[in-house]
């Protein structure tokens, strides 16, 4: 994983990361993880202002096996897309899951 280059007025660092995104109603992946949000593209539809449950799946972070780390969060952005949408979410609460 890379840190996202350029300017950055976010508190934390960015991180450049495709892992799968679990959605209660299909799947996404994301484009970049920090340590409080997340962007991910989906086909599903969201709006500004919405809470939100998901799961990120993190096949490699550790040496045990696979692990999904269910997140609840807010979406802060959507950004429209030709056959998806961006999203941008603050994550409030999360905890781990071992596949």
């Amino acid at each position: 994983m890379e840190p996202r280059a350029g300017r950055d007025r976010r508190q934390a660092t960015r991180y450049q990361v495709g892992l799968p995104v679990e959605l209660p109603n299909g799947t996404g992946l994301t484009r970049d993880v920090s340590e409080v949000g997340v962007f991910f593209e989906t086909d599903q539809p969201m709006a500004a202002g919405a809470v939100i449950n998901f799961a990120l799946l993190l096949s490699e972070a550790d040496p045990e096996g696979p692990f999904r780390l269910q997140c609840r969060g807010s979406v802060v952005r959507v950004e429209p897309q030709s056959d998806k949408v961006g999203v941008a979410a603050r994550i409030t609460s999360y905890r781990a899951r071992t596949l």
